[in-house]
């Protein structure tokens, strides 16, 4: 046997950082007369729900069954729904958002509840829920809420409703003319997406007997809210959403996609960075380290065109790369607070370049 002078024993412990689902969906919704409440059900396959949630009445669906089959409907479909139904004769909706909080899920909407005037204030309720569970319910539970406006109302009438609680970045309204959940079949369509993906003229399967007028599209347009249409420029007569805004576009986060795509990179770089906590040192080479690490999140979404470019940012780690003879006092008394402290702060800024949803063409003949 030949001397080895140098004796490795390799040995792999890949970290595998945790991943975040982008469509899962919950739907709270009534069941049957007499039904009672139940806690969350996942749900794989619709016909399942039916069977979860019997009408009892022979082909006929309960709320939220209709609601769970409709978002399946959807090309892509989602890959998971969960359902949570309210007893009929006295839903406990502030319960059921209660409990759909613990899911790790990114879209919440309740069956067959258009938003109108009886309606606002439990639509509000969906938009404060997404809310408060995205800035305070955990890391994953970053949530959008979907509610559609009743299909009864003018256009006018509708778009004053986006005001109040319901005007939120985190909240996506849609306008029909369907008997149909259209909110159900909004959020299987969202699902089926990766976040980056807007959600302007993306197809929805939903039976529609009559399509807005352009005064109509206008006015929706005008309120941050998005219609169901079918131009004429893409053959076949299909339904596609009219467009990709958020309830509330005064927020720099105009359009659905920036909102999901936040969600999902502040997902990623947490869950990457997870593995430097109790490990990494306060030290040049350890903030180094956190910087390689965000760069593997970051760098791949780039190649991706997910995002256009980033730059991420230690202010402590400027002053370490510093000569130490030429630390100011303050300097050293930040690097040393920083050291005993065990806290640092850093800064990662982002280049996103959506979709175009506008193209001005001039076209001149000479």
């Amino acid at each position: 046997m030949p001397v080895k002078y140098i004796d490795v024993t390799v040995k792999s412990d890949l970290f595998v950082p945790a991943t975040r689902a982008f469509g899962d969906i919950a739907i709270i919704g009534k069941g049957a007369a007499n039904s009672a409440a139940s806690s969350p059900v996942e749900f794989t396959d619709p016909a399942d729900a039916a069977t979860q949630y019997p009408s009892g009445s022979p082909g006929t669906l309960t709320d939220l069954a209709a609601a769970i089959a409709i978002a399946f409907r959807q090309s892509p479909p989602p890959t998971r729904v969960w359902g949570v139904q309210v007893d009929a004769s006295n839903p406990d909706w502030d319960g059921a958002l209660t409990a759909v909080a613990g899911l790790n899920v990114q879209i919440v909407a309740l069956a067959n509840t258009p938003l109108n005037q009886a309606n606002a204030d439990l639509i509000g309720k969906l938009s404060t829920h997404v809310t408060t569970v995205s800035n305070t319910g955990g890391d994953g539970k970053e949530r959008i809420g979907v509610a559609m406006l009743d299909h009864t109302l003018t256009a006018a009438e509708a778009a004053a409703l986006n005001t109040g609680t319901v005007k939120n970045e985190r909240m996506f309204l849609i306008a029909h003319t369907s008997a149909e959940d259209a909110a159900a079949a909004t959020c299987g369509v969202i699902a089926g997406y990766e976040p980056q993906i807007s959600m302007l003229l993306k197809p929805i399967s939903i039976v529609m007997p009559k399509l807005f007028t352009d005064a109509d599209i206008d006015t929706f347009d005008g309120a941050a809210i998005n219609w169901i249409t079918s131009p004429v420029l893409i053959p076949g007569q299909s339904l596609f959403l009219g467009e990709g805004y958020t309830a509330d576009p005064s927020q720099n986060k105009k359009y659905l996609d920036i909102v999901r795509v936040i969600d999902d990179i502040n997902f990623r770089v947490k869950a990457e960075l997870i593995q430097a906590i109790g490990n990494f040192r306060v030290s040049r080479p350890g903030l180094r380290g956190i910087v390689t690490l965000v760069q593997a999140v970051l760098a791949p979404l780039v190649a991706g065109e997910v995002i256009e470019d980033f730059t991420v940012l230690i202010p402590l780690l400027v002053l370490l790369d510093k000569d130490p003879a030429t630390l100011s006092a303050a300097e050293q008394a930040e690097i040393q607070q920083a050291q005993a402290s065990r806290s640092v702060d850093m800064a990662i800024a982002v280049t996103y370049a959506g979709a175009i949803h506008r193209l001005h063409i001039q076209l001149v003949f000479q």
